[in-house]
C-alpha cells in the first residue's frame, strides 16, 4: 500500500495522478537481492523473461539520462524525479533517443531480448523495483503470459 502510494506520488506538483505502468510482459526469473554492502555481489533489478522483439515502455515519465552499453551490455536510464532513477537493461534502445529526451508513460524505448532487466536507484541506493514502483503482486493476463510482480 505504502509503495503504490509512493510510486502514485511521484509527480508532486503535477496536476494529473500517473500510475506506473509495467514495461514489459512476462515471469520474473530472477528477483532483487539487496547486496549487503554497497560493492558486495548481489542482483540490484529484478530479470524478466521476455521474448525477442517485445517492446520495453517507460513505467513513469522523465528524461532519458543514458542510453549505452555497460560490459557489452545496451542500458537505458531514465530520471523519474529527482534522485530517482530507473534503469531498463539488455534491450536495443529506440534509434532516435539520447540522453536529454523526455519520455512519456508508456513510450516506447525499445525491444528486448530473451530477457530484461529492471532496477531502480533512490538517491544512489538500489532498491526493489517492484515493490518501489507499486507493481509487485500484479498480476495483469494477456497475449504473451503474465506480467512483473
Amino acid at each position: 500500500m505504502v509503495s503504490s502510494l509512493v510510486a502514485t506520488l511521484l509527480l508532486i506538483g503535477s496536476s494529473a495522478v500517473v500510475r506506473p505502468i509495467s514495461p514489459v510482459s512476462g515471469p520474473i526469473i530472477q528477483h532483487f537481492v539487496a547486496p549487503p554492502c554497497q560493492r558486495c555481489a548481489g542482483h540490484r533489478g529484478v530479470t524478466i523473461a521476455t521474448q525477442s522483439g517485445q517492446v520495453v515502455v517507460a513505467v513513469l515519465p522523465g528524461i532519458i539520462s543514458y542510453v549505452g552499453e555497460v560490459a557489452g551490455l545496451t542500458y537505458v536510464v531514465q530520471v523519474i524525479r529527482p534522485g530517482v532513477r530507473v534503469t531498463y537493461g539488455w534491450l536495443t534502445p529506440e534509434v532516435q533517443m539520447s540522453a536529454g529526451d523526455e519520455v512519456a508513460s508508456g513510450q516506447v524505448l525499445g525491444w528486448t531480448g530473451e530477457k530484461t532487466y529492471l532496477g531502480v536507484r533512490v538517491r544512489g541506493v538500489y532498491v526493489e523495483p517492484l515493490r518501489y514502483l507499486g507493481l509487485s503482486g500484479t498480476r495483469l493476463r494477456g497475449t504473451g503470459g503474465v506480467v512483473v510482480g
